[in-house]
């Protein structure tokens, strides 16, 4: 268990974002994390999108240990149709401890903040993973994933300055519970409010499919 736990902790971050990665490497995992464009898209129909990378748990900045099963990573991004513009809180889940992994379209979110108070979010839609991708030959590890889209607030993104302390999901129909807290620089709140801040700046970059043309 321990072999297979270091392996994970060790892939996760070094698959996670390949280019400007948003994160130092250390003996225990992600650190110095701050958000980076991992998507950024536009049409000539006018629909825009901006996703950022997400923050990484592990040991030292988050409750994640060998008995884990569901693993969290939790990004924003902004999308922007017509005269509309739409933030989601983006949360990757990952585990090698199931045969399938899967979120169902209104499954809640809980995220607690430093002071208590508890904002509750959506699933968009349904999203699942039955396949699975060779995570280890040689260990015989097959991880499954998800990347679920929970519609947030710009008022609600800007409690996250108080700091999260906890998030509760809902996977595989089971309670998923991570807790959080600041090691050196990072924190999980202050990494999505600047994640926040970060796609609306890009978003609003995009310029016309026709200009300088």
């Amino acid at each position: 268990m321990r072999t297979k736990f270091l392996i994970l902790s060790f892939f996760f971050c070094l698959i996670a974002y390949s280019q400007d990665k948003g994160y130092k490497m250390g003996l225990w995992g992600a650190y110095d994390q701050h958000p980076v464009v991992t998507m950024n898209k536009q049409t000539t129909d006018g629909l825009k999108y901006v996703e950022s990378s997400r923050f990484i748990s592990t040991v030292k900045n988050s409750s994640l240990n060998d008995d884990t099963k569901f693993v969290p990573q939790l990004g924003m991004s902004i999308t922007q149709d017509s005269d509309s513009v739409y933030f989601d809180l983006n949360v990757y889940v990952n585990t090698v401890d199931a045969s399938s992994v899967y979120i169902y379209k209104d499954s809640p979110i809980l995220i607690k903040l430093s002071d208590g108070e508890i904002l509750r979010l959506y699933c968009n839609k349904d999203v699942k993973d039955n396949i699975g991708t060779v995570f280890s030959a040689t260990y015989n590890i097959i991880r499954y994933s998800v990347i679920a889209n929970y519609r947030i607030t710009p008022k609600d993104i800007l409690k996250f300055k108080k700091g999260i302390t906890k998030i509760r999901l809902e996977v595989n129909a089971e309670k998923c519970d991570m807790e959080f807290k600041k090691y050196k620089k990072d924190e999980l709140g202050q990494f999505l409010l600047s994640a926040y801040s970060f796609v609306s700046q890009e978003l609003n970059k995009q310029t016309d499919f026709e200009e300088g043309f």
